[in-house]
């Protein structure tokens, strides 16, 4: 099921990596790939695409419902007709991290990052492998630390990745929002 798992960007899946172990490994797409995967490759399949909001596959987006919004935050969104679900880091993956860092009060300069955005999206889209990131470290302790927090938006992506991974095809839309109000 890790597989079907397709985080948009080497940052994205260091991430969700962190927050949410897989057995083996995710499946690592570029930018609007992860739709186009899900909607080619994928598509009698499950599949969860964890994106930026701002890269989007706008005729293929359009397929999809809203299931639970934060403003500013996150976004899960499911397919009208497969199993195909979005969870949309808003606006982008970067603001997101400062968010969540603020959120857990944890500074990010601790783990030898900055917390202005347009540095660390400079330093995030340095990362062209996982191996070859002279930032890879800094970033897994931080996710660790975030993942050890009580930041009530890690916790809502963490239970959203786990849940989807583990009922694929039988997810329980209404269960999801209970339990996403619940940790908010």
């Amino acid at each position: 099921m890790d597989l079907n798992v397709l985080p948009e960007c080497y940052i994205d899946t260091k991430l969700v990596k962190a927050l949410v172990p897989p057995k083996r490994q995710y499946n690592h797409q570029k930018g609007t790939n992860v739709l186009k995967i899900m909607k080619e490759s994928l598509a009698d399949e499950f599949a969860l695409g964890i994106v930026d909001e701002d890269v989007q596959d706008r005729e293929y987006a359009q397929n999809f419902d809203s299931i639970y919004h934060i403003e500013g935050c996150l976004r899960l969104l499911k397919h009208s007709t497969r199993p195909h679900f979005l969870i949309y880091l808003c606006p982008a993956v970067e603001r997101w991290i400062i968010f969540c860092a603020d959120e857990a009060q944890i500074s990010l300069t601790t783990y030898g990052l900055p917390h202005d955005f347009d540095k660390l999206r400079k330093i995030s889209k340095t990362s062209k492998s996982e191996d070859r990131d002279p930032h890879s470290d800094n970033f897994q302790k931080l996710f660790r630390a975030l993942r050890q927090s009580n930041s009530p938006s890690v916790s809502i992506l963490q239970l959203w990745v786990n849940y989807l991974k583990t009922n694929p095809y039988t997810a329980d839309v209404n269960w999801l929002i209970d339990e996403t109000n619940r940790l908010r």
